[in-house]
């Protein structure tokens, strides 16, 4: 039997709200979950090495959002720095999408280009930290070539 998928719950210190982790051991595995999803679409899917899936939920008793803005899927044949990064800006816009209507990206680096920066290094950091912690990835594995 093959290994499962491992989901983590991403909520950073002072995060109102948060995102989910989705490991899968193979780019295999990961690309049938994402085809199998009726809400992702799956053009290009044959080349996805990782993939971010926004998304707003809603209680179902309060009628609010719940705080889940996006899923994040990775598998460990592709887990670089440059694959983790690059998902982890999808994250980091999903977020600012969802949560920060109204941002403001101009010529200049502004107030919410810094947020968005300090926003995208807490996402970097708390997704290898999650990685190294569950054995996904060993230090220093992340400047391996993609």
């Amino acid at each position: 039997m093959g290994r499962k998928v491992a989901v983590y719950e991403m909520r950073r210190d002072g995060w109102r709200s948060y995102f989910e982790l989705h490991v899968h051991p193979t780019v295999k595995s990961m690309r049938k979950t994402l085809a199998e999803d009726p809400f992702f679409n799956s053009d290009g899917l044959d080349t996805t090495d990782g993939c971010v899936c926004p998304v707003s939920t809603m209680d179902t008793k309060t009628g609010e959002r719940d705080g889940l803005f996006a899923y994040m899927h990775l598998n460990e044949e592709h887990l670089g720095v440059g694959i983790v990064s690059h998902e982890c800006l999808h994250v980091a816009l999903a977020h600012e999408r969802m949560t920060m209507f109204g941002m403001r990206y101009g010529d200049e680096c502004g107030k919410d280009e810094e947020r968005l920066a300090y926003l995208l290094t807490d996402i970097i950091r708390g997704v290898y930290d999650i990685l190294y912690e569950h054995g996904h990835i060993k230090p220093d594995s992340g400047r391996a070539k993609e």
